[in-house]
This record gives structure tokens, C-alpha cells and sequence, in this order.
């Protein structure tokens, strides 16, 4: 199913133009299974090879820069939303079994919003290629960022990222897909660690919290 998605996109979506680049991005975002930078590297192919100087930039910036970043913030409010809407519920009632209160988070968003260059943190692993995207959403949306802030910062970083990508799928030609893939590959690798480095902190506070129960209960 998502191999035929993939297929249609590259045949049918992209080749719109800014358009189909704009449609092609928000899908992308939203399944998860697409590889993330699949669109822009076939983007940075399709619209750039053969070009050079003025018309290079220019079909870069307005045929797929703007276009796919605008794309990529539109779908990533979809995670940031459901985290936003449904992490303080679910944190409230299940939170408890993972070693995690509320006030745990707005402690998180506390020190996030206090720091001085807390945009320029979002910025810049926003401009990150390999970084996954859903857990960057799904950070701002649980700590409760603000909208417009999230979606500002969002995409100014994703602008970088995206010209990135769209230069490497220019460079590296028909080979755009096995680069993907190689991306994607690294995107996984990231969320696997990440997940892990949930799970020890999660066991960590259990614990913690367990001991502290056991020593007050003597």
C-alpha cells in the first residue's frame, strides 16, 4: 500500500510543481511510514537537474523551499495537536505507573521557555536532516509551546533542512531514492535511542520513587 503511495506521489503529486511539492509534504509528514526526506529529494531532482545560477535558486526557493516547508508544519500539527490535546489527560491518569506527574512536564516546559534561545533550539533541530520529526512535534506539543511560536520556529528550521535535502537530491541524481533510504535508516536509528532513552528514564524514576516509598515506610 505505502510503496504504491510512494510511487504516486513521485508521479503524480511533485511533478504539480510548488503545489503538488506543498501536497506531497503535508502526506509525508502525516504517514509515518513514508520516509521523510523522499519528497524533497525527488523534489531537488525533478526540479533542479539541469538548472544553474539564477534559475537554480529561484526554482529552489519558490518550487520546493517554501513550498515543502510550509507543508511540513502544516502536517506536523497533527502530533504536536494530539500530544497538546491528549498528553495532560493521559499523563494525569497512566502517569503514575511510568514514574511521571504533570508538574513534571510544565518543569520541563519551564526551563524550556526560560532559556534564552529556546527558539534557537527549535530552530536548529528543526534544520537537522536526520532527526525524526514526529518526536520534535510531539516534545512541543506535551509541553504545551506555543502555536504560533512552534509554527514560526518550525518553519524557519525546516527551511534549512528542506534546501538541504533538495541540494542532495540535485547533486546525487537518480540515485535520490537509495539516499532516502539512508536517511530514513538514520531517522530510525535516532527514534529507536530515543525510545530507549525513555524507557531508562521511566525504569529510573520507578525506581527512585519506589525506594523513596520503601525509606519513608520503615
Amino acid at each position: 500500500m505505502f510503496s504504491s503511495l510512494i510511487i504516486f506521489l513521485q508521479l503524480n503529486v511533485i511533478p504539480l510543481g510548488a503545489m503538488g511539492v506543498f501536497s506531497a509534504s503535508i502526506i509525508e509528514e502525516v504517514i509515518a511510514p513514508i520516509p521523510s526526506a523522499l519528497v524533497i529529494l525527488t523534489s531537488g531532482f525533478l526540479f533542479l537537474t539541469g538548472l544553474s545560477g539564477v534559475a537554480l535558486v529561484k526554482a529552489l526557493i519558490f518550487k520546493i523551499v517554501i513550498a515543502a516547508a510550509l507543508g511540513i508544519s502544516l502536517g506536523s500539527l497533527l502530533v504536536y495537536g494530539l500530544a497538546y490535546f491528549f498528553g495532560k489527560p493521559f499523563i494525569e491518569k497512566w502517569g503514575k505507573w511510568f514514574g511521571i506527574t504533570w508538574n513534571d512536564i510544565e518543569s520541563a516546559k519551564k526551563k524550556f521557555s526560560q532559556r534564552s534561545r529556546s527558539e534557537l533550539s527549535l530552530f536548529s533541530v528543526r534544520a537537522i536532516p536526520v532527526l525524526p520529526s514526529a518526536i520534535i512535534s510531539a516534545f512541543c506539543g506535551l509541553i504545551r509551546l506555543k502555536v504560533s511560536t512552534y509554527l514560526i520556529w518550525t518553519f524557519l528550521g525546516t527551511i534549512v533542512r528542506v534546501s538541504i535535502l533538495a541540494l542532495i537530491g540535485f547533486q546525487v541524481g537518480s540515485l535520490y531514492a537509495t539516499y532516502a533510504e539512508v536517511i530514513n535508516r538514520f531517522e530510525n536509528q535516532i527514534l529507536i535511542f530515543a525510545v530507549l532513552i525513555a524507557v531508562v528514564f521511566v525504569a529510573v524514576r520507578i525506581r527512585h520513587k519506589r525506594t523513596a516509598y520503601s525509606n519513608t515506610n520503615k
